[in-house]
């Protein structure tokens, strides 16, 4: 596959616990449909925001395999590169191990260049990739909607973007892991259960019971539910916040990203999964960087 480099970009999101490694496709954003890229089951086209081409992630200590992950594609395709991350050492890692034969990428360290608002106490102090969330989510909001961002990570952040497009801020509550780990370190018998174990299981209630039989099943409950009652109710709050405020009757759309975003999918049937929201919206940033 051939992509003109002027609108291939690959992007690097270095998080806590995996690297997430994106190629994607600018040269028909506005144009983009919401239908399924088949070749990857990661890459979905969402209008508005860059191509999902192809998509890898691999362990935070781990190196990324670009041998591989380029194995197929023409020689001498050039994306621009654009790296972001909450973890700096693996930032600085994965630019020591960069293969010679790409570009060398643009390195986002703070979102000064940002196209977005930020209104908030502190806004030097906000997470990129919650600015990043709110950059793509944006892009693909409609005119005078508010969106609330739910990624769901290693914490789950649910975050408030204006009808004007400004970052407002929102909550930070322990993602599924987490919130498991945490059950199993800081007490002496409680076993820890793994994200597997819940994506394991199918989305229905019946896979989900509230009520555990046993300690094993108590704790998927209340890791599973907790979340779920958690998300739901301050999607209400931060609905009802701006609401008070301007008296907007519309219901904000729900935009859901993150590792652990698929397990919320079934229980949130009105919001859009966006994979890929924070390196489509770091690719949007990039574009708007003098130094792309």
């Amino acid at each position: 596959m051939t992509i003109e480099s002027d609108n291939s970009w690959l992007a690097v999101d270095v998080g806590n616990s995996r690297i997430k490694v994106g190629l994607f496709d600018t040269s028909d954003v506005a144009g983009s449909t919401s239908e399924k890229n088949e070749s990857k089951s990661e890459c979905d086209d969402i209008a508005g925001l860059p191509r999902c081409v192809d998509f890898l992630t691999v362990p935070l200590k781990a190196r990324v395999p670009w041998d591989k992950f380029f194995a197929d594609r023409a020689v001498g395709e050039q994306p621009h590169g654009v790296i972001v991350g909450s973890n700096q050492r693996g930032v600085d890692r994965v630019i020591s191990d960069w293969p010679e034969w790409l570009q060398k990428p643009v390195v986002i360290r703070n979102s000064e260049s940002f196209p977005i608002d930020v209104h908030v106490d502190e806004p030097r102090r906000v997470g990129l990739d919650r600015l990043l969330n709110a950059v793509a989510a944006d892009c693909v909001r409609g005119p005078g909607t508010r969106t609330i961002i739910v990624d769901c990570g290693t914490a789950t952040t649910i975050d408030l973007v204006s009808s004007s497009g400004s970052f407002c801020g929102g909550a930070i509550l322990p993602g599924f892991t987490l919130c498991a780990r945490a059950l199993n370190q800081y007490t002496e018998v409680l076993p820890l259960i793994s994200m597997n174990e819940l994506f394991d299981l199918p989305p229905s209630e019946d896979s989900h019971p509230a009520l555990g039989s046993n300690t094993q099943a108590a704790i998927m409950s209340g890791v599973f539910w907790g979340q779920i009652g958690a998300v739901r109710e301050l999607i209400h709050r931060l609905s009802q916040h701006q609401k008070s405020n301007t008296d907007e009757k519309a219901l904000p759309q729900v935009l859901l990203t993150g590792g652990g975003a698929r397990l919320l999918v079934p229980y949130f049937a009105n919001a859009i999964h966006c994979p890929n929201l924070p390196l489509q919206g770091l690719i949007l940033a990039a574009k708007n960087d003098p130094r792309s």
